[in-house]
């Protein structure tokens, strides 16, 4: 073995230097690795918890479809102020459930009957009718672009079941 004064010198010092850059460059690439391994699975694990929250939304608003139909096929069997206490208490419910969902804009969006035309004879049933199919073909147009919208994070499905 030389004498301690060879080891820093030429050569030596060199290899030294090349072998500390392998092992920082090695240590580093480890942790890259580490680290993307890590951001693939928390990837995966948001991905999955926002799909079981995007199928849990829109079942609830088929839910509300289906209830929205009930009230319209129901309307004839009705008087008047019932039907529209009734059709007050689904859109208060649905739009609820939206405004949890999504925010407050597409809660906005699905009271909105802009770009709807409606017809009837002008009488309450009617005009009952009309509101109840509005807020349906609003449901019907979030249901078609709920995939490619984020559920808020603080959304409850319990609350709405």
């Amino acid at each position: 073995m030389p004498p301690i004064q060879y080891w820093f010198t030429g050569q030596a010092v060199a290899a030294f230097v090349t072998l500390l850059g392998a092992l920082l460059t090695l240590g580093y690439g480890w942790y890259r690795a580490a680290n993307t391994e890590w951001d693939t699975a928390h990837s995966k694990i948001e991905s999955a918890t926002q799909k079981e929250k995007i199928d849990r939304v829109k079942a609830l608003l088929g839910k509300a479809l289906d209830t929205g139909a009930g009230l319209i096929g129901d309307l004839n069997k009705k008087d008047g102020d019932q039907a529209e206490r009734d059709t007050d208490a689904w859109v208060k419910q649905a739009r609820d459930l939206i405004a949890a969902a999504y925010g407050d804009g597409e809660a906005a969006l699905f009271l909105d009957s802009s770009g709807y035309v409606f017809y009837g004879d002008g009488s309450q049933k009617s005009n009952i009718r009309n509101r109840l199919d509005g807020r349906m073909r609003r449901i019907s147009g979030l249901l078609r672009r709920s995939d490619s919208l984020t559920v808020k994070n603080d959304f409850n499905p319990t609350l709405f079941e």
